[in-house]
C-alpha cells in the first residue's frame, strides 16, 4: 500500500513539472515572438541602431533562460533558436536588411514551430 502512494505522489509531481515547464518554454516562445515583431517595426523603420539593442536583448534573454529549454527539449533546437538570434544581431550590425529580415523571420518561425511541437494534443501522443 506504502508503494501504491509513493507511485502516485510521483506521479503527480511529474505531471505538475511538466506542465510548470511547458508553461515557462510556450511563454519564453511568446516573448521570442513579440521581441521578433518589435525588430521587424524598428527594421521596417530604417532604425537598425534600436533594432541591433534589440536584437542583442533577444538573444541575452534566449541565453539566460536556457535553464528551461535544456531540461525540456532536445538541444539541437534550442541551440537554431541561438545561432538564428546570433545570426540577427550580425547581420542588423552589418547593415544586411535582406539576411536581417529573412533570419527574423526564420527565428519567429522556428520560436512558433517548437511552441506548436510542445502543445499537448494526439498528435503529438501518438
Amino acid at each position: 500500500m506504502k508503494n501504491t502512494y509513493i507511485s502516485v505522489v510521483l506521479f503527480a509531481v511529474l505531471i505538475a513539472v511538466l506542465f510548470f515547464l511547458n508553461y515557462k518554454f510556450t511563454d519564453l516562445c511568446d516573448e521570442i515572438v513579440l521581441n521578433c515583431d518589435d525588430i521587424e517595426i524598428l527594421l521596417n523603420d530604417y532604425d537598425e541602431e534600436s533594432a541591433y539593442e534589440k536584437s542583442v536583448n533577444l538573444l541575452n534573454l534566449i541565453t539566460e533562460k536556457a535553464d528551461i529549454p535544456a531540461i525540456y527539449l532536445n538541444h539541437v533546437d534550442y541551440d537554431l533558436l541561438k545561432n538564428d538570434s546570433l545570426k540577427l544581431s550580425l547581420y542588423i550590425r552589418g547593415d544586411d536588411r535582406a539576411e536581417s529580415l529573412a533570419t527574423l523571420h526564420a527565428l519567429r518561425s522556428t520560436a512558433q514551430h517548437l511552441k506548436e511541437l510542445q502543445s499537448p494534443n494526439i498528435k503529438n501522443l501518438l
